[in-house]
């Protein structure tokens, strides 16, 4: 029996050894296959601004516009007042986040300028405060330490800076939480500023099990959650007064798969089924506004996580909301009026058959850009995914759509394209058509938001860990650009 007890006490161990040589940082670039490529492609780009474009209104219970997500701000917008790199010269650095698999999936910057951002392994959520210049971490915390296998996204991926600079964001635990980055004699730590347990109120909405994808405050401070299940919940501030409602028609249950948008006028939803906006009594009920059904299409198509829509609902000012359907033939984008639901347009975009769009929008005054997405089949796989690009415009008075451009040559599998104001770039993450078919080889590509043609590509490296697989692109406010992928997060800067 001794022998039995010491070789288990051997066994748990090693275990933990291993446990720990695992999950450890590597603190090291991300490794890369040194594979004769372009380093370079295109020329560098002459700014041409967008002219008259707002930035989204500021929240005000949100860190500044541009700063506060991974979209960039509560209207999910996916833009910035501020320009992003111009490849003059252009210098790549790179940080291992995890020694098997680790995506820094989303990145923004509090006031004090340090990079604040979501890790994901297979062992869980890690939220991660870095040095943006040198990616070197100051401190670390575990919101979630294991995500369900064959699960979609959720616990803590989405996150939000409030207007406190504190991280708001929803745990597996289900439960709404808040955490300060706190500093003592230069040493940074994660305390827990806040934590509203929501196991309770989730459970009177019956069928789950109940993943809460994001989470968010109202014009009012009130904070509304949504889970995977097809939950859309409300709550004070301070954790009281609390209500959910499940989402269906007719019997129909439906899912959200998306994150939420708000906005003076309200909150937005996108289920597999329908848009809606929603808004909070002042007893605390959740009343619908509007509910506007949409063409999902006889089935999820090749490259989507969902049968619906892909995309997070995107605001565009205070008139409409938008995103694209899951129509079978050509995927449409769609454009509501906030006030009421009505139908701007019902716009179609790439080719039949061979279109979808799995990312949020991005708005920039009344023109969308989407990507397509369509044949994109997980980050292992040398992507075969379709190219499309597409800058869609609402006309004036709302009259409906008019595509102004659409670039099928360029294929950007799962990045949400982010679009600079100032320069007029719209920056993705791209292979080149002309790198070998088998190859990881991946770019930081710029394109022209007026003309939708390429102007440069920026090699970060090659191998799968290079492959961003859904991680976000971040522009710093001093130009920097980010993306997190399957090796940690990359960074790219003009040398000039």
């Amino acid at each position: 029996m001794k022998y039995l007890l010491g070789s288990i006490v051997l066994l748990l161990a090693a275990s933990a050894v291993g446990w720990l040589y695992l999950d450890a940082d590597p603190a090291r670039p991300t490794p890369t296959t040194g594979v004769p490529v372009p380093q370079f492609i295109g020329q560098p780009a002459i700014p041409r601004p967008v002219p008259d474009a707002t930035v989204p209104t500021q929240h005000p219970f949100l860190a500044p516009v541009g700063l506060n997500s991974m979209h960039n701000d509560a209207a999910q917008s996916d833009s910035y007042a501020w320009a992003g790199p111009l490849g003059h010269a252009p210098r790549v650095s790179t940080r291992q986040f995890h020694r098997l698999a680790g995506s820094c999936v989303a990145q923004t910057f509090n006031q004090r300028g340090q990079m604040i951002g979501t890790c994901v392994t297979p062992f869980g959520v890690t939220l991660v405060a870095r040095d943006p210049d040198t990616l070197d971490e100051l401190a670390r915390q575990v919101i979630t330490r294991w995500l369900p296998v064959g699960e979609k996204f959720s616990g803590g991926v989405y996150f939000h800076l409030d207007h406190q600079d504190r991280v708001l964001l929803a745990t597996n635990d289900l439960a709404i939480q808040v955490w300060q980055l706190d500093a003592n004699e230069k040493r940074f730590t994660w305390k827990l500023a806040q934590s509203i347990d929501l196991s309770t109120l989730l459970a009177t909405a019956g069928q789950g099990p109940h993943r809460i994808i994001d989470v968010m405050p109202d014009w009012q401070g009130n904070y509304w959650f949504i889970t995977r299940a097809g939950v859309v919940g409300s709550i004070q501030r301070d954790g009281t007064n609390g209500r959910v409602v499940s989402l269906g028609e007719s019997g129909q249950r439906e899912g959200i798969d998306n994150a939420l948008a708000v906005g003076e006028k309200g909150v937005f939803v996108v289920s597999d089924h329908a848009m809606y906006r929603f808004e909070r009594a002042h007893s605390g009920d959740i009343v619908t506004r509007w509910r506007a059904a949409y063409d999902r299409g006889s089935a999820a198509k090749k490259g989507t996580m969902g049968w619906g829509a892909g995309t997070t609902p995107t605001l565009m000012g205070s008139e409409f909301v938008a995103i694209t359907d899951n129509a079978d033939g050509r995927v449409n984008v769609m454009v509501y009026g906030q006030d009421d639901g009505s139908e701007v347009c019902k716009h179609p975009i790439f080719l039949a058959d061979r279109g979808t769009t799995e990312n949020s929008l991005s708005a920039v005054g009344r023109s969308l850009i989407a990507e397509n997405n369509f044949g994109y089949s997980g980050p292992r796989n040398v992507p075969e995914s379709e190219p499309g690009l597409a800058r869609v415009d609402v006309l004036p008075a709302g009259q409906g759509c008019s595509t102004q451009w659409e670039n099928l040559s360029i294929t950007s599998p799962s990045a949400v394209p982010k679009v600079s104001l100032a320069n007029g770039l719209i920056y993705l993450y791209t292979r080149d058509e002309r790198n070998p078919d088998d190859l990881h080889a991946w770019y930081f590509t710029a394109v022209d938001f007026h003309s939708g043609e390429v102007v440069f590509k920026v090699l970060t490296g090659t191998g799968w860990l290079f492959n961003n697989h859904y991680g976000s692109i971040s522009i710093a406010p001093d130009g920097a650009a980010y993306v997190g992928m399957m090796g940690g997060l990359v960074r790219i800067e003009d040398g000039l």
